[in-house]
C-alpha cells in the first residue's frame, strides 16, 4: 500500500542496536512499503525544547526508536492519545548497555558512595539500576546521579566525556561507545545484559497513531524486521550503514561493537521479558500498575511475522484484543 504521508524516526544517540534499523533505511525497505520515513537524531537537545511537536503539526508521523524505554516515560510524564508511546516492534532481547568502571571500581558493590553518569529518564540508568540493586547497591542512596539527558552534544558523548575528564567513576553506556570508555583506561563491569532477558530497540509511536494509521505501523514493522535479518547475518554492508550514519566512529570500532551485541538482534517472543521490564520500570518510577499490553502492541509483529514467513512460535498470552489503537483490553490485562 501506497503512503503520501511523512514519518519521522527521531532518537537521542546513536546506538548500535539502530544498525538494523539503518539498514533498512539504506536498502529501501521503507520505500518498498510505501513509507517516506526520514530518520533525525534529536542530540543534546533538553525535552522541553524538542521538534516532535512541531513535526506532528508539520502532518509528520512520529516514531521514536530504539523504542525501550520511551512507553515507560510517556506514562511517567502523564502523556495523552497524541504524544504517548507504545511500543509496537522490539527487535533485541538483551539490553546493550554495559558499566563501565574506573580501575579503583573493582565490581557493582564498590560503586557505594561513587558517582554514575546515565540518562535518568532513559534505559542507561534504568539497566544500570537493575544491576547495581541486583548485587545489593541502593541506586536511590548509596550512589551520586550526573544526569546526561539533554546535554550535548548527545547523551551518550556528554557521559564519556564527564568519564574521560574523571569527573564520574562509572559510566553506563551503549555500544560503540562503551567500548570508547574501555579505551580511556575504564574496565567493563557485571551488566544488565549479563543477568536478565529483557526486550530492547526497536519502534514506537503513539497511541493515535496505531488506531489511525495501521498500515503505517504495520509497514515500519515489516521494514524493520527485513533490517534486522540482514543486518544480523551480514556483517560487512551492516558496518557500511553504521558509518553512513554515525559519524563519530571508525569502522574498527563499529566492528567491535557490532560483534557485542548482532547475535541478539531478531524479534523478541518473550512475554515473560516484557512482564520483567514492566514490573521493574513501575516500580524504579513509581508508575501506576499496568498490564503488559499497555505498553506493547503485538498485533502488527504477529501479523508481519507470519506474512515474512518468520513465524515459527507464538506464545498465545501475547495476544491482546485490541480496542481504539491501545493495548487495553481485560483479557489482555488477566493475563498479565
Amino acid at each position: 500500500m501506497s503512503s503520501n504521508e511523512k514519518i519521522v524516526v527521531f532518537g537521542p544517540a546513536l546506538p548500535l542496536n539502530l544498525a538494523p534499523m539503518w539498514v533498512a533505511h539504506d536498502k529501501g525497505f521503507f520505500k518498498e512499503e510505501g513509507l517516506d520515513v526520514d530518520l533525525r537524531p534529536v542530540q543534546g537537545i533538553p525535552d522541553s525544547q524538542h521538534p516532535r511537536h512541531q513535526w506532528r503539526k508539520d502532518g509528520a508521523i512520529i516514531f521514536q526508536s530504539p523504542g525501550g524505554s520511551p512507553p515507560f516515560r510517556s506514562v511517567l510524564e502523564n502523556r495523552d492519545h497524541i504524544d504517548g508511546e507504545v511500543n509496537v516492534v522490539s527487535i533485541a532481547n538483551r539490553t546493550a548497555h554495559v558499566f563501565v568502571a574506573k580501575p579503583y571500581v573493582k565490581d557493582v558493590a564498590d560503586l557505594k558512595g561513587k558517582k554514575i553518569a546515565g540518562d535518568l529518564k532513559g534505559g542507561s540508568s534504568m539497566d544500570a539500576k537493575m544491576v547495581m540493586r541486583h548485587f545489593g547497591v541502593d541506586p536511590d542512596k548509596d550512589v551520586t546521579w550526573i544526569d546526561s539527558r539533554g546535554k550535548p552534544p548527545n547523551t551518550e558523548r556528554f557521559r564519556l566525556a564527564l568519564f574521560e575528564k574523571g569527573e564520574v567513576d562509572a559510566v553506563c553506556c551503549d555500544p560503540p561507545h562503551w567500548n570508547i570508555a574501555v579505551q580511556m583506561g575504564g574496565h567493563a563491569l557485571q551488566s544488565c545484559r549479563d543477568l536478565f532477558s529483557i526486550p530492547e530497540a526497536g519502534f514506537s509511536t503513539s497511541p493515535a497513531v496505531i488506531a489511525e494509521k495501521p498500515f503505517v505501523v504495520k509497514g515500519m514493522v515489516r521494514a524493520l524486521l527485513r533490517g534486522t535479518m540482514v543486518a544480523k547475518y551480514n556483517k560487512e554492508e551492516t558496518l557500511d550503514s553504521i558509518l553512513r550514519h554515525n559519524h563519530f566512529i571508525n569502522r574498527e570500532l563499529a566492528s567491535l561493537a557490532y560483534e557485542e551485541v548482532h547475535r541478539e538482534w531478531g524479534p523478541v517472543l518473550d512475554l515473560d521479558a516484557y512482564q520483567r521490564k514492566v514490573d521493574f520500570y513501575t516500580k524504579e518510577w513509581n508508575l501506576p500498575k499496568k498490564p503488559v499490553s499497555d505498553y506493547y502492541n503485538f498485533k502488527y509483529l504477529k501479523e508481519t511475522l507470519d506474512e515474512l514467513d518468520m513465524l515459527r512460535t507464538w506464545d498465545p498470552r501475547m495476544d491482546f484484543k485490541q480496542g481504539s489503537g491501545v493495548n487495553d483490553n481485560a483479557e489482555g490485562k488477566k493475563e498479565n
